[in-house]
């Protein structure tokens, strides 16, 4: 049985774990990370959602996961990273985008990593992904959180906030407030 750790809405460890699988607890969240995984052409790398998934089947997503207990946020993307794709970056390589918080019933953290192979390349983790693709930002930009593409963000603000960064993230921007 996997468990998360669980936060008041400021982010504050509240000392207790919850079982995935059963509701969180009314004003209490868990933490939730993704990775936007881009590359020099400005596409980013999405993977479809295995058609087994109980929420979005074959839907295409940006990789990410729920923080088990006793996990950062940067060791819960980098564990997803492994066993949704099979990669392995260095931490430093990961950026945080953006912290979306409060998000029904998770805070959200967002990184970006830079990642020049191919869709090939991806070892597919079964009943979680089995097929990979790279798309143009802008194509992406256009359809993530729309029927068949899920959003690193939710909220229309956080998702202008999240494309903004990613633009500078493109032109080398590493550090975000």
């Amino acid at each position: 049985m996997e468990l998360w750790d669980l936060y008041d809405e400021n982010r504050v460890p509240l000392g207790r774990t919850h079982p995935r699988g059963e509701p969180v607890p009314e004003g209490t969240y868990h933490l939730a990370v993704i990775v936007v995984i881009l590359n020099p052409r400005g596409e980013v790398l999405l993977t479809r959602r295995a058609k087994e998934k109980a929420v979005c089947p074959g839907w295409w997503e940006n990789t990410g996961g729920a923080a088990l207990a006793g996990e950062t946020s940067l060791q819960a993307i980098l564990r997803e990273l492994r066993e949704e794709t099979g990669l392995a970056p260095d931490p430093q390589e990961l950026t945080l985008l953006l912290r979306e918080d409060r998000r029904t019933d998770a805070h959200f953290d967002i990184y970006a990593l830079t990642w020049e192979g191919e869709p090939e390349d991806i070892r597919f983790q079964a009943g979680e992904t089995d097929a990979a693709q790279w798309m143009p930002l802008a194509e992406w930009e256009a359809v993530a959180g729309t029927e068949g593409t899920l959003c690193p963000a939710r909220k229309e603000e956080y998702k202008q906030e999240l494309y903004r960064r990613i633009a500078l993230y493109l032109q080398g921007q590493r550090e975000f407030s």
